[in-house]
């Protein structure tokens, strides 16, 4: 089955279950109705064009992450549920003017990435539509020859530190770190699972393309076993993230190397995919009610996983909530953009957005060894003066900021597909999950630097060691 056959046919049917969604929400809109177009057109522009010729990776994630976590989930609240939002929208009234206030909001930002593709696609990079010849060749000449040892030693490396993580609790999503290691290895253990070893995944997945297509299950197998017990590990219910990310790279490389979709392996990715991604969702949410509903004696653990389980599919995205609760809020202007800019990283405090802009379930002042955050994402944080302009203004220089650091990593992250859209990915989800301790976004971006710069200098040691 050709690749533009199936790109074919998955539009027409999104857009035709869109076209349903859209016209149900918009019978149920309280607002303008040409406001909710113009916020349906701009939200599936920026999708669309995201998987689009000439878009890069960020374009796809961006484009994903906005349109599940605003448009389809306020289309889908506004349709069946009356407009009621799971997830804390603080005081925002529901008035009609409030609800156009916050869809131009989205839309102003969803204009500015639209804008951000068309400079970036036209001045600044965009990809070859052949499969760029390997470029870390120092890497590739030692993989090749010590292929089996490589792969065994990934694999028990995954197991030690995902173990070891989950045993000592070093870095885990809503706990505090029972265990401080020295020298700051417990920021080399969150890298590690977050995304370097991801990074080993994409570069095995790149060179098996290579030396072993015809048995690529094998590196895919690899690489979601990485991602469900790095998640599992971290107590996220993200491996959907990497994973797909992962996926979708090296779905780039055989749509620029083979006419045809591959069914068997593309049946056995499905299959695979599927079956880590469930056990890792089930898993962590098992050990989430184990340890957060013990104040709630009368949930049983399997009630707290199910709930949990049903809640990940639409309202765990970060999205049009935030929006909703700084548009109904009175604490906004550039006095609240500055308090926010210096807020620091703190287990024992609420977040800034949690004190200020919703009604939040979250206290950290227990001391319970907890530590959970609310989150209004980068769309709503960079509304916080109130201004338009420079919403769409920022949200440019975001979009550009994305480009340049995708483009650095193509270049020198060894023109590896698969690599560069784990780490846009990464990006992409970092601005949507924008808004806790702001200015310490340096860590993420200098981990990523760190990141590239780690594979460069070792393929070029290995090239003096490990000549073709």
């Amino acid at each position: 089955m050709g690749w533009g056959l199936i790109t074919r046919v998955a539009w027409l049917l999104f857009f035709v279950g869109a076209s349903i969604l859209a016209v149900l929400a918009g019978a149920e809109y309280a607002g303008n109705t040409w406001v909710y177009l113009l916020f349906t057109v701009l939200s599936t522009a920026v999708l669309f064009f995201g998987f689009g010729r000439g878009a890069i990776f960020f374009d796809a994630f961006i484009g994903v992450l906005l349109w599940i976590g605003f448009w389809l989930k306020f289309s889908v609240r506004t349709a069946f549920s009356d407009g009621r939002f799971n997830i804390s929208v603080g005081n925002f009234d529901g008035a009609p003017a409030s609800l156009d206030k916050a869809l131009l909001v989205v839309s102003c930002a969803l204009a500015a990435i639209l804008l951000a593709r068309w400079v970036r696609q036209r001045w600044v990079f965009r990809y070859p539509d052949s499969l760029p010849q390997i470029a870390y060749t120092g890497l590739f000449t030692f993989y090749r020859r010590y292929r089996i040892a490589v792969l065994v030693g990934f694999v028990l490396a995954v197991l030690v530190v995902c173990l070891s993580n989950a045993w000592f609790g070093i870095y885990q999503r809503g706990q505090v770190a029972r265990v401080n290691l020295p020298l700051g290895l417990n920021g080399v253990y969150a890298w590690m699972l977050m995304f370097g070893m991801a990074s080993v995944s994409a570069i095995v997945l790149r060179f098996e393309f290579e030396l072993n297509r015809e048995r690529y299950w094998i590196a895919i197998s690899i690489a979601l076993l990485e991602t469900a017990l790095s998640n599992i590990s971290l107590w996220s219910r993200g491996m959907i993230l990497n994973g797909s990310s992962l996926l979708y790279g090296a779905v780039a490389q055989f749509r620029r190397s083979e006419p045809r979709l591959r069914l068997g392996l593309a049946s056995f990715v499905l299959l695979a995919f599927v079956g880590f991604f469930v056990v890792s969702v089930l898993s962590v949410n098992w050990l989430r009610a184990n340890a957060f509903y013990d104040a709630h004696p009368d949930i049983a653990t399997g009630e707290a996983v199910s709930e949990q389980t049903t809640l990940l599919f639409l309202d765990r995205w970060v999205g049009v909530e935030g929006v909703m609760a700084v548009v109904g809020s009175e604490h906004t202007g550039w006095g609240v953009f500055g308090e926010a800019l210096t807020e620091r990283f703190d287990t024992s405090a609420n977040a800034f957005y949690d004190q200020h802009f919703v009604e939040s379930a979250y206290d950290n002042t227990r001391g319970d060894g907890t530590h959970f955050i609310s989150l209004p994402g980068y769309i709503a944080f960079l509304f916080y003066p109130g201004s338009y302009l420079f919403l769409l203004v920022a949200v440019f220089a975001f979009s550009m900021l994305a480009a340049l650091i995708e483009y650095f990593v193509y270049r020198v992250g060894g023109k590896n597909l698969v690599f560069c859209a784990l780490i846009a990915q990464v990006v992409a989800f970092r601005y949507t999950s924008f808004g806790y301790v702001p200015m310490q976004s340096y860590l993420l971006f200098g981990s990523i630097l760190l990141n590239v710069l780690i594979l460069y200098f070792s393929d070029r040691l290995l090239r003096f060691f490990c000549r073709p």
